[in-house]
């Protein structure tokens, strides 16, 4: 799955996208793409602290808007590929700048001609790279395909014959063995329980007298006494350097 977000209050133009994004993935890749679309700065807020799974962004940028929201996203959704849509009045000096700067411009006003070539070349340049890596794990559901960066998986958890992977606010489920999944994890990732491999990263609190690990943002995992012992300094925890 490609997930798409537009960031744009004219309905136009929100038009021409998703039909363009629909056509650019349907010509050049076999998965599915998810299109949402927030018409404002606090919907792309929203988007952003929810951490929202998002691949490429669409962002409508006028002369002298604040960048707080895209500059938030960028750093909550750092994987994200983005595509400022602005007036050739606007000066560069206002949006290339360090952490904002864009994957790809596209000036207005929109031509279907012109949308759809750099359209392609923005779409092509994310999908040379829409494989697993070093920094991404990817959930193949069978139905589609999911890219989820490590720094966002909090455990993954074996139940009902299937395996999960947790983020901050979504749960993924694939077909899998933790056996062989532990094989290919980064060493950040560690066996906490016979259900469960926890992302140590993730980590705040060790409650060996409730066989329980404390994880980020509320979230927790079991612990159990079998594997309590690669839990007990909290100084450095599994896959850390000695």
């Amino acid at each position: 799955m490609i997930a798409v977000l537009v960031c744009d209050r004219d309905d136009a133009e929100r038009a021409l996208l998703n039909q363009d994004c629909r056509k650019q993935i349907a010509e050049n890749s076999g998965e599915d793409l998810r299109m949402e679309t927030v018409s404002d700065d606090e919907g792309l807020t929203r988007a952003a602290n929810a951490e929202q799974l998002v691949n490429l962004l669409y962002y409508r940028f006028f002369k002298g808007q604040s960048l707080q929201a895209l500059r938030l996203f960028r750093k909550r959704c750092g994987d994200a590929m983005v595509m400022l849509i602005t007036d050739s009045a606007v000066s560069p000096l206002e949006y290339l700048r360090p952490g904002i700067a864009p994957d790809a411009l596209l000036l207005r006003p929109l031509e279907e001609q012109r949308l759809s070539e750099i359209n392609h070349e923005f779409v092509s340049s994310f999908l040379e790279r829409f494989h697993p890596s070093e920094e991404r794990f990817m959930v193949d559901t069978r139905d589609e395909k999911i890219l989820i960066p490590w720094s966002h998986i909090y455990y993954f958890e074996a139940r009902d014959k299937k395996l999960f992977v947790r983020t901050r606010h979504e749960e993924y489920a694939f077909y899998d063995t933790l056996e062989k999944l532990e094989s290919r994890l980064p060493d950040v990732f560690q066996r906490c329980h016979r259900s469960y491999i926890v992302n140590t990263a993730k980590i705040v609190r060790v409650i060996s007298a409730e066989n329980y690990l404390e994880l980020a943002d509320g979230i927790g995992a079991p612990l159990s006494r079998s594997y309590r012992a690669r839990f007990r300094d909290p100084q450095r925890m599994p896959g850390e350097p000695s």
